[in-house]
């Protein structure tokens, strides 16, 4: 009897951290991950309304989120959303996005990269919406969302705080509305940013895909990654990244969520991964396959 409760002392004590954890979980992936622990702390989580204020989506879950889904979840913040982050969501579109604004009339930052089936003029009423009341977002990241112009990024910016920032921006090079990485390169930085020779969007400019940093100089070396898109990376990420056992290219961070994992039988065994062009060309041997597409 004593042992059992001591043991039910112990589990008490272990709920009382967890709880104190909760707030500073950064995704819903993980919050949901927390709600199998036990049925006390899922009910400690489906209760908390101000667990669910920053909502952030991204891989593996993005695939997987609805309109219907995106409602049903943020429904549980009771309209005092914060923070809506959706990464690489592409089934979410307009409406589920107005519906989730039009809800919590207090968001601040909305954060959509990636989020291809999101149009301009979705994004433009559900800013307009939020602007309402001298409410003012401080956070828009549309980067991956197609079709905006120079006269959509003027609207957007009366909609924004003094201090709001936006993720896109006018190339100097191509005249689109694209995202305009800094470059970590440091004879790049000791211009000024607007004359910077590599300042330009990703098409214009070849950049690494880890680090952005450009790779416009004759004596740089790159080499090609498993993302696809003809990413490339510089030497220094290329060498530090994971690469696939077959193939022997990584990914950068972003798409590291695509690796096939290998099942690790042996402790003392490096964790390794099969990239998804060698994953689907399952039965037969990589070293015999051409990849010289």
């Amino acid at each position: 009897m004593m042992r059992e409760d001591e043991e039910e002392e112990e589990w008490r004590s272990v709920h009382e951290v967890l709880l104190i954890v909760l707030p500073y979980l950064h995704s819903l992936f993980e919050l949901l991950s927390m709600t199998r622990v036990s049925r006390s702390l899922r009910d400690a989580i489906r209760d908390e309304t101000a667990l669910w204020t920053n909502f952030v989506i991204e891989p593996p879950l993005s695939s997987r989120l609805t309109d219907d889904i995106l409602s049903e979840i943020t429904s549980k913040s009771a309209g005092k959303l914060k923070t809506l982050i959706l990464r690489q969501c592409l089934r979410v579109t307009d409406k589920g996005l107005r519906r989730v604004v039009d809800a919590n009339p207090l968001i601040t930052k909305i954060i959509v990269p990636g989020c291809s089936v999101l149009t301009p003029k979705g994004i433009m009423e559900c800013v307009e919406s939020l602007s309402k009341n001298n409410h003012k977002l401080e956070t828009l990241h549309i980067n991956g969302v197609n079709g905006f112009t120079k006269q959509h990024l003027s609207v957007l910016s009366t909609y924004l705080s003094p201090e709001g920032t936006i993720d896109v921006e006018v190339c100097p090079k191509c005249d689109e509305v694209m995202m305009i990485p800094p470059c970590s390169r440091e004879s790049c930085n000791q211009k000024q940013t607007n004359e910077r020779k590599c300042r330009g969007c990703w098409l214009c400019i070849p950049r690494c895909a880890e680090c952005s940093v450009c790779l416009v100089a004759p004596d740089t070396e790159s080499q090609e990654a498993a993302c696809g898109n003809d990413d490339v990376l510089c030497l220094e990420c290329w060498l530090v990244l994971p690469k696939c056992r077959f193939c022997n290219k990584p990914y950068c961070t972003i798409h590291s969520s695509r690796r096939h994992e290998i099942a690790i039988t042996d402790a003392a065994s490096r964790p390794s991964f099969e990239c998804e062009a060698c994953y689907y060309r399952a039965g037969t041997n990589p070293y015999e396959v051409d990849y010289q597409i």
